[in-house]
């Protein structure tokens, strides 16, 4: 096996544990891209989350680079290897995936639904995207479906990691759904046991989680066009994704008791039920809910 595929794996199998289960059921050539597709995003993510200024300039820099097409000093200056199956649809969407850690580079206080659903596009529907060179998947209508899924699992994620993302001056949150609540806000909230600011953060998770779950349909509908293998291993990545945002609502949106993991034994009976589910499931296509993408309308051209 190549030496940075092998690489690449052994870091899907260390950060992405959600992945790395779902990767199981794919075969080997498309798991062996989805591991270098990781890994990618992941290396542009741990200098995003270095915290030191020069990690603006350094992303800049990528930036630079990758809108050039001068890929070589990607692995020469950073040690990133840019995958060798990106077309110039992924080529865009990974520029677009650096804008959005450009962002993160400074506080975050989002506005509103439009501030969310675009920097989740960012970070997130960006890979949804680039997962389709991966897989092959060349449908075009797909793609939409695929940015969506994408989408959904950014929205889980934030849900997860109020307090956390609190601590480094984020607030993902839109401030139009939790009374423009600071990320100090939020840290005091927890440290002073302040049951109404905490009250105004669950219900604010729980309207993210009922938008992610908007996603995560329309994002399911693009599966039918993944061959079989494929389409069990994205579906799990799904659903062991959603999961978080299911213990979440569970828990009554406590989003402060700790952060919540998918178990090994959740994992085995949701891959269990979606195996059934899709060997019994009707082939049909569904046309892509195109208000899900209206904010996002300059940035996705896809079919256009």
């Amino acid at each position: 096996m190549d030496h940075h595929i092998e690489n690449a794996k052994l870091t899907l199998k260390k950060n992405g544990k959600s992945f790395y289960w779902a990767g199981k059921f794919l075969p080997k050539q498309d798991i062996n891209r989805a591991a270098e597709l990781y890994s990618f995003c992941r290396s542009l993510d741990d200098i995003a989350d270095n915290g030191q200024y020069s990690s603006l300039k350094i992303l800049n820099d990528i930036r630079f680079n990758i809108k050039k097409k001068i890929f070589s000093n990607l692995e020469k200056n950073y040690n990133i290897k840019y995958p060798n199956f990106f077309n110039s649809t992924s080529n865009k969407a990974s520029v677009d995936l650096i804008d959005g850690l450009i962002l993160d580079q400074k506080s975050i206080l989002f506005k509103d639904e439009e501030d969310l659903i675009r920097y989740s596009y960012h970070v997130a529907g960006t890979v949804g995207l680039m997962m389709c060179d991966a897989l092959k998947c060349t449908n075009q209508n797909a793609k939409l479906f695929a940015i969506d899924l994408g989408i959904a699992m950014q929205l889980t994620n934030i849900a997860r990691d109020v307090l956390e993302d609190a601590k480094m001056g984020r607030r993902y949150l839109p401030g139009s759904w939790v009374n423009d609540l600071s990320p100090n806000d939020i840290i005091n909230a927890v440290e002073k046991k302040d049951l109404k600011k905490c009250k105004i953060i669950s219900n604010g998770i729980k309207k993210l989680l009922k938008l992610a779950d908007k996603y995560y349909l329309s994002g399911s509908f693009g599966f039918v066009f993944l061959p079989f293998r494929i389409r069990i291993a994205m579906s799990i990545a799904s659903g062991v994704y959603r999961q978080i945002g299911v213990q979440l609502k569970n828990n009554n949106y406590n989003w402060y008791d700790g952060r919540q993991v998918t178990s090994f034994f959740t994992k085995i009976k949701i891959t269990l039920y979606i195996i059934v589910v899709e060997i019994f499931r009707r082939k049909f296509i569904k046309e892509h809910q195109s208000e899900l993408h209206n904010y996002l309308k300059e940035l996705v051209n896809i079919g256009k």
